[in-house]
């Protein structure tokens, strides 16, 4: 307990060193006026105000847990003194020999040895982790990564879906399961999907400059759909590209189409009414009101490839499962079986009728190149931003779930978006 209240002391005297430091930084910089800024000094300032958070949530952590272990030492203390109180003649008749008595305080130790471990581990080797973390979120070390859902049985690339890297300092680059929950900590869940949409209003762009009529998606957390206000921004930032209207689709998990509020639904519907295509994903159950989601301007229903092959009635669906791709088909959503990972999966799929696909059998995600996004809309083609070509796809799609049409002339995939994922 003495060990974790010193890491607790020693923890907030560096808060208070770094504070100090900000702000002489911040003094030196409001002296520079209007002179440029040293790029070494704004990485400081990134630096420390990163760590700086990151600290004070440490400090939090440990309190919490302080406090936690003086309750637990308190109903140890009573539940000791009880049990005096009932059996005194234990007390006069030891059971133990002398030289075992001292174990008798045996059972403090591991409450508290094993957790007081833990912290200080936490303190001393994930905070540089979580400080590499939120310096490479505020310096914009962002990247997209593209993975196409192709049409069955062709396997013909109908759109991408767009997926956020964060590459660390040391050229690491982090999957969202191991930076957000940095940054839900921090409260920037909201921020990272923001710049992933302006990033796949990019790309957008960059296709419908080469001609193609293939389209994005994008995934937006619960969490940020929760935020007061953050769909009225996504609002202003789809006014501010009207010319890829209907080219970039707002993905929803499940949970959240179910338990939309008042003010919630109206905002999705004044996007609808814009133009702007919905997904649903993250399914966990086939209980699915294809009328209600069309209403909404759901135009992409995906569900997990297991959960399709492998479908229970349990899951809540009252039809057949061969059936659901034409009562959705029927609404106007087109069904997406999404995380395709084995070969075998395919021709279940086929034989449900399922008629878009997603997954590692098909493609990986691949990163775009930071030039697409600061390219021109009518960049010449010949300025190349591809790293790896994909096998074979082309690019006949349709935007609001209708078939594309077999006698249009397909174009190859170098053709309109070369060296770009």
């Amino acid at each position: 307990m003495r060990k974790l209240k010193r890491v607790e002391q020693k923890s907030s005297r560096d808060i208070g060193a770094i504070a100090n430091r900000l702000i002489q930084l911040e003094q030196r910089i409001a002296r520079s006026q209007n002179a440029t800024l040293d790029p070494a000094l704004r990485s400081t300032v990134v630096e420390v105000t990163g760590e700086l958070s990151v600290l004070g949530g440490l400090v939090r952590d440990l309190a919490d847990s302080v406090a936690a272990h003086d309750r637990d030492m308190d109903k140890l203390k009573e539940r000791l003194a009880q049990k005096i109180i009932d059996k005194p003649e234990a007390a006069e008749k030891p059971v133990l020999p002398r030289e075992v008595a001292p174990a008798a305080e045996a059972p403090v130790d591991p409450l508290l040895l094993p957790q007081t471990r833990r912290l200080v581990s936490l303190a001393e080797a994930d905070v540089h982790r979580m400080g590499a973390i939120v310096q490479a979120f505020e310096t914009d070390r962002l990247e997209l990564h593209l993975q196409p859902i192709v049409a069955l049985p062709q396997r013909k690339v109908r759109f991408y879906e767009a997926f956020a890297r964060l590459r660390l300092a040391d050229d690491t680059v982090l999957v969202p399961a191991e930076f957000m929950p940095v940054l839900e900590r921090l409260s920037r869940v909201s921020e990272l999907d923001r710049r992933m949409l302006e990033r796949a209003i990019s790309i957008a762009r960059h296709l419908v400059s080469r001609g193609s009529e293939a389209i994005v998606s994008v995934n937006l957390s619960s969490r940020s759909i929760e935020e007061p206000g953050f769909l009225r921004s996504v609002a202003r930032i789809i006014d501010a590209a009207p010319d890829v209207a209907g080219k970039v689709v707002l993905e929803l998990p499940q949970h959240c189409w179910r338990s939309l509020d008042i003010e919630k639904a109206g905002a999705l519907a004044a996007l609808r009414d814009k133009g702007v295509p919905f997904a649903l994903d993250h399914a966990t159950d086939l209980r699915i009101d294809p009328i209600a989601l069309a209403d909404r301007g759901v135009r992409f229903v995906k569900i997990a490839a297991d959960l399709l092959a492998n479908a229970d009635p349990k899951n809540g669906l009252d039809i057949e499962l061969g059936d659901l791709a034409a009562v959705l088909r029927r609404a106007g959503i087109q069904l997406i079986a999404e995380r395709v990972e084995r070969e075998e999966v395919v021709p279940d799929l086929i034989d449900l009728d399922v008629p878009l696909a997603q997954g590692f059998v098909f493609a990986p995600p691949r990163v775009v190149r930071s030039e697409v996004f600061h390219a021109h809309p009518v960049a010449k083609a010949a300025e190349d931003t591809v790293k790896t070509p994909m096998a074979e796809p082309s690019v006949s799609v349709a935007v609001q779930g209708s078939p594309a049409s077999e006698s249009e002339e397909r174009k190859p995939f170098r053709a309109f978006l070369r060296r770009a994922v």
